[in-house]
């Protein structure tokens, strides 16, 4: 072996190798490629680290030019919901037995894990009127990846309808899944009066090649679909499988999706911080018949040879444990410490303090509409359909206006809906009267101005 085949134990490239990609490239050395990194942002080894307490107080500093929802008012709509959770869920969830054994490969010995996670599976079974849950999944839109690929390994059908309004995000997730089984994802038009999905346009995509139904409500504009049984009979009819994606927290007042006639549902967790987006837990649920073709863990209750109550990792059908051909899913693991905390608080709040928080957000978000609409130069709602958490409004003034006089006020925007010429507003139980005060002066400061 030549001195230059190997240079360090960790690092495999050899000078020979670095040569050639920095030939490639058309450079002559590493520092020439990173020369476009400012000189402050550059290690330089021969500065003095700093002690643990200087540290801190650097992060603490650059901490400080987040804005965050305690600090500033949150109006940004489109899944970005930020709600109070209680103390005691972070503190149940760091003890050392759930937080140490999350990830239960070995279940026997992950007794308190596993029998939160099936009280986690129960709960979801309650909330959605559906038969079984699984130990969750990544993100909302991950559910709904893999509930098209358990619709198509059910029925063999190749096209995945989406139907209105849904997350935008979630529709590229979906879109990535269906790629790889190359699945055709359709998404139909909306009614443009009420928000809510088209049924002639539903009815015209939905054909013998359908493996399933996509829906959400409250939809992408907030606006709670209507009528969703007969959404599930369009879908039934060309034996395509219907599935709802869902609010949590609005269960407490809508139809839940076993009611409606759903067969998958799928959403998205609560009883964690937003945290710039993730990390996140996905919901998935489904019908009895279903449960060998869903992905993901299910963890179940047993009795021991002597009596006693255990649990088990009853389905566990993802190709690390099973022959590749028979497994549902090749995603590793589930959500699990989210999971925990998704069900510490909702055994906190229980049902009556669900619906009770469901009707403080419906309330405040009905009182952000009305506020928005006394002001001229508005329309609030912009559609007509009821509306839970979101809700859209067409502000007659320039964007740049409107994000200048949201900076101003330190308010954290509405979602801009370039293509309809709006905002997506967002409320939630942390959403005071103070804050929609200052929402309509920085509102009414931009209509002042409208520049354009």
């Amino acid at each position: 072996m030549e001195k230059d085949e190997f240079t360090h134990p960790y690092l495999g490239l050899t000078k020979k190798e670095r040569k050639e990609m920095l030939e490639y490239l058309g450079l002559t050395s590493a520092d020439e490629l990173f020369s476009d990194i400012p000189i402050r942002s550059e290690f330089h080894m021969e500065e003095q680290p700093l002690s643990e307490q200087e540290l801190f107080f650097e992060f603490y500093e650059l901490s400080k030019r987040n804005w965050n929802y305690l600090e500033h008012p949150l109006f940004a709509g489109g899944g970005a919901h930020a709600h109070y959770v209680p103390a005691v869920v972070q503190k149940i969830i760091e003890r050392g037995e759930f937080l140490t054994s999350y990830t239960p490969y070995q279940p026997e010995i992950s007794q308190g894990m596993l029998q939160a996670l099936f009280e986690y599976q129960s709960m979801m079974c309650e909330l959605t009127a559906l038969d079984v849950a699984n130990a969750s999944h990544y993100t909302y839109g991950s559910s709904l990846g893999e509930a098209a690929h358990m619709a198509h390994r059910i029925n063999s059908k190749n096209k995945v309808v989406v139907c209105g309004a849904v997350n935008p995000e979630r529709l590229e997730v979906l879109r990535a899944y269906a790629f790889g089984k190359k699945l055709a994802v359709v998404q139909t038009r909306y009614d443009e009066q009420k928000g809510s999905l088209d049924f002639d346009a539903l009815q015209s995509a939905v054909d013998d090649e359908t493996c399933m139904v996509y829906v959400e409500s409250p939809n992408y504009f907030g606006v709670v679909e209507p009528n969703l049984e007969e959404v599930a009979e369009i879908a039934h009819k060309k034996g395509a499988l219907f599935c709802v994606g869902f609010d949590m927290i609005s269960l407490a007042l809508f139809k839940p999706p076993g009611e409606v006639g759903a067969d998958i549902a799928v959403g998205e967790g609560v009883g964690f911080p937003i945290s710039y987006g993730g990390p996140s837990l996905g919901v998935f649920a489904t019908r009895k018949q279903y449960v060998r073709s869903m992905p993901g863990r299910v963890v179940g209750a047993t009795l021991d040879k002597r009596g006693k109550r255990g649990f088990v990792i009853t389905l566990q059908t993802r190709e690390q444990h099973i022959r590749r051909e028979k497994a549902t899913s090749n995603i590793t693991t589930n959500s699990a410490i989210l999971a925990l905390a998704n069900a510490v608080y909702l055994a906190l709040l229980g049902k009556s303090g669900l619906k009770k928080l469901a009707e403080r957000i419906l309330s405040n978000t009905h009182y952000t509409q009305s506020r928005l609409a006394e002001l001229k130069g508005v329309t609030s709602p912009l559609f007509k359909g009821y509306c839970y958490q979101d809700f859209v409004a067409r502000i007659q003034a320039s964007e740049q206006a409107l994000e200048k006089s949201f900076e101003k006020h330190g308010i954290i925007a509405p979602t801009r809906l370039k293509q309809l010429d709006s905002w997506l507003f967002g409320v939630s139980e942390l959403t005071t009267k103070a804050h929609v005060d200052l929402l309509v002066v920085s509102i009414k400061e931009a209509l002042e101005k409208n520049e354009v």
